[in-house]
């Protein structure tokens, strides 16, 4: 093996950026395989080398060695184009290029490949967000507290890592104000000063939203993730996307997925674990087969557009899935299922599905003349977050029990039935919520779970939306006191099997602390430190306010 270290190469505005590179011993030249990432070139082992890959790893702009200023995604797309150029004119590239990596490092895969370079063949995004207004500064609108400040904090303060173990991170997330924040903490934050500031989708965001990208990705892309991280949405819209307006054929028709049911880190960003999963995730064990290692996947599409070498993979299907509750792996020719059919499930009561044991209902009959139910929502008191596809700054992470959450009175409940026989939930689910609230802005979290016989409701996914964008992310608009109004909510992609003689469970609410920052009830900025207003929130079921869910279900 050959290696040159802290090599310093130059992008197109003059900035150098520092870059590690390992060779197989012998002549080449060698595909070669591109990681680029904030969090140190030197956490990247060379781990295909002995496969006979050539291998890259480099520091983006601003961070480590890297000369220049680190601003988050913003100039991704220009130094991983000039970066692929640049190794294809190394003597030791055989003109095959790749890109893997999860987390950032999956999100600068789709800007160097909107470039188009011919030597770029293919990429492996892991674990990855695209459009970050909705979907990492913010979660459908409602704002990222623990996530944003941790992350930004740690990654996007300083040229290598700010080193915060200093902070009580319970008193940064009680912070009200950006300012009290950077006090707790010793230092600022343009960033996340900026993710604050910018509270609707204006150019700042539209400047490093990938989904424009995605028509003009030129080629065969392997998107991998987890059932239970935060960056899920993103990468089912980025396989469809490519899939449906790639720049090439080989674009469309070279997509592929796979979800386990792990979490943000199963693809660990310095790959010291190989990929090798986990059997236990929040409170649920899976059995050995969810084990599996990521990385025999990746380097099977790997060797397939690099090398021409096809074990069988090019016939298999292209979307594999872990279906949990049946516990085990599922193929599929397309994503969403295309046999699937949407079952719509009413919300039904008496006006009272306050508590865990009132009467709220999930069933297939369309409701008829109720009266809907509400809760008090005090944003100094929020619901904690207890689980779901969450990451930094959480512990509890996954499928988590939400009972210990029954003693609080700001929530709503449904739940259907005993199932008579099980029901596959394999696809996109949404959720068709009729509101009123007497406050300005709400938000409302819907969580989906499942009741088992022993009496746990696990919540396994849920989605969210802050109000003011119900209509518009660009254009936020209040909400007329009092007044019925129709959102619909995004619940993620899953594949689940409620077994027969489980319930299916939706909780709502309107806070997730420390996930979400809570909404004061006005059309403030996150964390300017107004007015918090106590509010009445209600949600409507009946023949004129048919709130339901809709679950995707297929025969398997």
């Amino acid at each position: 093996m050959n290696v040159s270290i802290g090599i310093m190469v130059p992008m197109s505005d003059g900035i150098a950026l520092a870059t590690d590179v390992w060779t197989p011993a012998g002549p080449g030249p060698f595909p070669t395989l591109l990681v680029r990432t904030p969090y140190h070139r030197r956490q990247m082992p060379p781990m295909y080398v002995e496969h006979g890959y050539a291998m890259v790893v480099q520091d983006c702009r601003g961070k480590f060695d890297s000369e220049g200023l680190f601003t988050p995604l913003a100039d991704e797309a220009q130094d991983g184009q000039d970066t692929v150029a640049w190794i294809a004119d190394q003597k030791w590239c055989s003109g095959r290029i790749a890109m893997f990596g999860g987390s950032y490092l999956g999100f600068v895969q789709i800007p160097a490949a909107a470039g188009g370079h011919e030597a770029l063949r293919c990429i492996v995004p892991q674990v990855a967000a695209i459009s970050y207004f909705r979907d990492w500064a913010r979660y459908d609108g409602c704002p990222s507290l623990c996530n944003a400040l941790n992350w930004n904090l740690d990654t996007a303060s300083s040229a290598t890592l700010s080193g915060l173990s200093h902070v009580n991170y319970a008193e940064l997330h009680a912070a009200r104000t950006l300012d009290e924040v950077f006090a707790l903490a010793g230092l600022e934050c343009d960033t996340l000063r900026q993710w604050m500031s910018h509270d609707r989708y204006d150019e700042y965001w539209e400047n490093i939203d990938q989904a424009p990208m995605l028509e003009k990705v030129r080629i065969p892309a392997y998107h991998m993730g987890s059932w239970f991280d935060h960056h899920l949405p993103g990468q089912f819209e980025a396989y469809a996307g490519i899939r449906d307006r790639g720049a090439t054929d080989a674009a469309r028709s070279g997509q592929r997925l796979m979800f386990g049911p792990w979490g943000h880190s199963a693809y660990a960003t310095s790959y010291a674990n190989m990929g090798d999963q986990e059997q236990q995730y929040g409170e649920w064990t899976f059995p050995a087969e969810a084990c599996m290692s990521v990385r025999t996947f990746e380097k099977r599409f790997l060797d397939l557009h690099m090398k021409d070498q096809d074990d069988g993979f090019r016939d298999e299907p292209p979307v594999r899935v872990f279906l949990m509750g049946a516990n085990r792996w599922v193929d599929f020719t397309d994503w969403p299922p295309p046999d699937a059919a949407v079952q719509t499930w009413h919300l039904h009561s008496k006006g009272h599905a306050d508590t865990s044991a009132g009467p709220g209902l999930l069933s297939r009959e369309t409701p008829g003349d109720q009266p809907p139910d509400s809760y008090t929502y005090d944003p100094a008191d929020p619901m904690p977050t207890r689980g779901g596809p969450v990451y930094q700054g959480i512990n509890e992470r996954g499928p988590m029990d939400q009972r210990p959450l029954f003693d609080r009175s700001d929530f709503v409940y449904y739940r259907s039935e005993a199932l008579a026989a099980s029901l596959n939930v394999v696809g996109n689910i949404e959720l068709d919520l009729w509101i009123a609230s007497s406050a300005l802005d709400a938000d409302f979290i819907a969580r989906l779970c499942v009741v088992e016989p022993s009496g746990s409701v696990t919540c396994f996914t849920y989605g969210s939306l802050r109000c003011k964008y119900r209509d518009s992310w660009s254009d936020p608009k209040p909400l007329e006191p009092g007044t019925p109004t129709r959102i619909h909510l995004q619940l993620g992609h899953t594949a689940y099997t409620f077994a027969a003689g489980a319930r299916i469970a939706l909780l709502i609410t309107s806070s997730s602390f420390p996930r979400i920052i809570p909404n004061p009830g006005t059309m403030d900025k996150p964390l300017s430190g107004g007015e918090q207003v106590v509010a009445r929130q209600a949600v409507l079921h009946d023949a004129d306010h048919p709130s339901c869910l809709r679950l995707p279900v297929v025969d398997l």
